[in-house]
């Protein structure tokens, strides 16, 4: 007779087996599937399903070779494996149509018996069992993204300041009847609005679900991000610097104590990253704020972004530009120093920087042109160089007539000489982009006799402003650049 604890230690034992196999399979298919995306999706439906089946096929070969083994412990743990593993993978072929138009300008839709195929899935959107697995969640976001991509068309939206949320919501009760599934993903929404797009006009939403939502636990977890978000945009001046089609865009304005205001002070502007699909300028309320303490004044963008305004980078670019020049024309206002500013960013907050500079043919059309959209100093951490010709950047193209528009927002193609004084770092090992294009930027700008500033980051990741074992180098470079440059 076994006991029960051996039979427990039997079944970690196996457990922690089988995953360390599904880990090596992993590694070879993130090797084969993530660097060639842009192949694979380009690729007509029959290859395309052929190869993901290919892809596919080492998790079930593992994952059966354990049902035997596991039948005497645990009966319920591969059918659960092979259904995740099913989700993980359909979730890729939901996702065809949009990628396959993002990397060959050709729209598709998934043939009859795919697309039946997958509507079978529909019926499991009111288990709630299922809300426990990430690859069944994964499924369901990528299901409710495609069509939120749809709904956001309507004219009801138009005028709509957060868009995709919007749409999300009114998507989630004609696919989620059972009220814990219904409930879940109004919460899922909302949570993942206020900490990747903020709280500005919500106030609505926010209220609905507060009031209606049966979970305590999300309705404290709700409001309590709510709060913290609505009362970070307290103690600061806020300033639309530009309105346009119907959004008004902000500056969130931290200044010095009233002494440090009698002279012109430097201002720190700062574009928050965020791929141009997520961000908010609360990300940047606390440094702003350091800087402020400091005796400058510090200036956190709003800007538009994908999903939240449904725009492309090209829009983020006017708001970058209009902001600089908003600051130049109203510096009177608060004591600012028009000839001392500096923009700084994080990833496409960099690429902004760097727009801000170079750009010249992407304006607003309310804009005062006359006026210098071009910073004192540029500081890009993990900046994005190249737009054109990258299959990651392929949908900044969907839908233009001509694609080497995308070359007027790509600072790779905009070189030329006569720049402000910039920073530039970067990691060896940033996944999201290619250390290799920082580089060749920094020499390309070199050449031309720009002072630039380059510090590599040997095996350092994307994030490097906040990742612990290199944000103080960040803060060192900056603090030295600065410096030399007349500010510190």
């Amino acid at each position: 007779m076994t006991c029960f604890g051996q039979n427990t230690q039997a079944a970690d034992s196996l457990r922690n087996e089988y995953k360390a196999e599904m880990r090596s399979v992993s590694r070879v298919f993130e090797a084969l599937f993530y660097p060639n995306r842009p192949a694979i999706h380009s690729l007509k439906e029959s290859q395309f399903l052929s190869k993901i089946d290919s892809l596919k096929q080492p998790f079930v070969t593992v994952t059966q070779k354990y049902d035997a083994p596991f039948q005497t412990i645990d009966a319920s743990f591969i059918p659960t494996q092979l259904r995740d593993i099913d989700y993980f993978f359909d979730g890729i072929i939901l996702s065809y149509p949009y990628f396959h138009e993002n990397h060959t300008s050709k729209k598709v839709q998934l043939s009859k018996p795919t697309q039946t195929r997958l509507d079978q899935h529909l019926e499991d959107f009111n288990n709630p069992a299922l809300l426990s697995s990430e690859d069944f969640r994964g499924y369901v976001e990528g299901f409710l993204r495609h069509k939120s991509t749809e709904e956001v068309k309507k004219a009801q939206y138009k005028k709509s300041d957060n868009k995709r949320l919007d749409a999300y919501l009114n998507l989630v009760p004609r696919y989620f009847t059972n009220e814990q599934c219904r409930e879940y993903w109004q919460y899922h929404y909302l949570r993942a609005h206020l900490e990747d797009w903020g709280s500005k006009n919500m106030e609505k939403a926010v209220k609905t679900f507060l009031t209606t939502s049966q979970n305590k636990v999300h309705v404290k977890t709700i409001d309590s991000l709510y709060v913290e978000s609505a009362n970070s945009y307290k103690g600061h001046i806020i300033k639309t610097y530009k309105t346009v089609d119907g959004v008004a865009l902000d500056l969130h304005i931290f200044l010095p104590d009233s002494a440090s205001l009698k002279s012109k002070r430097p201002v720190m502007v700062f574009f928050s990253g965020g791929s141009w699909t997520k961000g908010t300028p609360e990300w940047d309320f606390y440094n702003a704020a350091n800087y402020a303490r400091k005796g400058w004044v510090g200036v956190a963008v709003e800007y538009r972004i994908a999903d939240r305004h449904e725009t492309k980078p090209f829009e983020a670019v006017k708001d970058a530009r209009s902001a600089i020049r908003w600051l130049r024309l109203n510096a009177d206002a608060y004591n600012l120093d028009p000839n001392r500013i500096i923009a700084t960013g994080n990833s496409a907050g960099g690429h902004l920087v760097l727009s801000t500079a170079l750009a010249e043919s992407v304006n607003e059309r309310s804009d005062k042109l006359s006026i210098s959209p071009v910073p004192n100093l540029l500081l890009v951490n993990a900046g994005v160089y190249s737009l054109y010709a990258d299959g990651s950047t392929d949908w900044i193209s969907k839908g233009l007539k001509d694609k080497t528009e995308v070359k007027k927002i790509s600072p790779q193609h905009l070189l030329k000489p006569g720049l402000p004084p910039m920073l530039i770092l970067h990691g060896t090992h940033d996944q999201s982009v290619d250390y290799a294009s920082a580089k060749a930027f920094v020499e390309a700008m070199t050449q031309l006799g720009n002072e630039v500033e380059f510090h590599t980051f040997e095996g350092a990741p994307h994030t490097i402003w906040w990742d612990r074992r290199y944000s103080g180098q960040v803060a060192s470079f900056r603090k030295e650049f600065l410096k030399k440059n007349g500010y510190e």
